[in-house]
């Protein structure tokens, strides 16, 4: 039941990260707010449930998605611009990791 639960929010954790690639640079301010705040609500809901070792999982998928479309694309394109969303996206990032390593460290949490 442990690996579902972590595979879910692996899952999660991408569905998000794509969804946030998505609308990022859409409706600007709007898509950009959007994105940030659905990825941090889910991330300090996850850290601070009942099983706060899930929280890494959905981290871990997240930044895989968003390492992905950071790489660039073949024909040269970039889905994260240097710009102020692009920067915002990869503070965004930077949570996550420290999102993950809070997670991974609480103490007295379960084993998975």
């Amino acid at each position: 039941m442990s690996l579902l639960r972590h595979a879910a929010c692996l899952v999660l954790g991408g569905a998000v990260g794509l969804a946030s690639l998505l609308v990022h640079r859409d409706a600007f301010p709007l898509g950009l707010l959007l994105a940030v705040a659905t990825t941090l609500a889910l991330s300090w809901w996850l850290v601070r449930s009942t099983r706060p070792r899930t929280g890494a999982s959905y981290s871990l998928g997240w930044l895989a998605v968003l390492t992905v479309a950071v790489l660039g694309r073949p024909e040269g394109d970039f889905v994260v611009a240097s710009d102020v969303a692009g920067y915002t996206l990869l503070a965004c990032a930077l949570a996550e990791v420290a999102a993950a390593v809070v997670s991974l460290a609480v103490p007295g949490a379960p084993r998975p």
